[in-house]
């Protein structure tokens, strides 16, 4: 599997050297809010990677965020799964005996008023 892995990273890094290589004679100025930033004449090749660098990292910051809130729901869940656990135990321990001769109390009662 990791021949596989090997073989896909290199292709990868083939192509995009490819793409910068056919293109290192195109340039193109960027220009950003209505004319206040401009660029000078830069090669295409290094405004596709940084566009594509920044958005990486964009992402990265955003999943970060995302992690972190998945993180703080499964400890949530967990202190939950806990408390429904213990609850649980807590009515398998309690005694079967003690709920029968509760109820069977009334009844006795009542079965020696008859007989008096």
């Amino acid at each position: 599997m990791w021949v596989i892995r090997w073989v896909v990273a290199a292709i990868i890094i083939l192509v995009i050297l490819g793409f910068a290589l056919q293109n290192t004679t195109q340039q193109v100025a960027i220009t950003f809010i209505k004319g206040q930033y401009e660029t000078g004449p830069l090669p295409i090749w290094i405004i596709v990677y940084t566009s594509f660098g920044l958005g990486m990292f964009l992402w990265l910051f955003i999943s970060v965020f995302q992690v972190f809130a998945l993180k703080g729901k499964i400890r949530k869940m967990r202190n939950e799964n806990k408390r429904i656990r213990r609850e649980l135990d807590n009515l398998r321990n309690l005694s079967v005996d003690n709920d029968l001769e509760i109820k069977a109390l009334p009844e006795e009662a009542s079965s020696s008023q008859l007989f008096s």
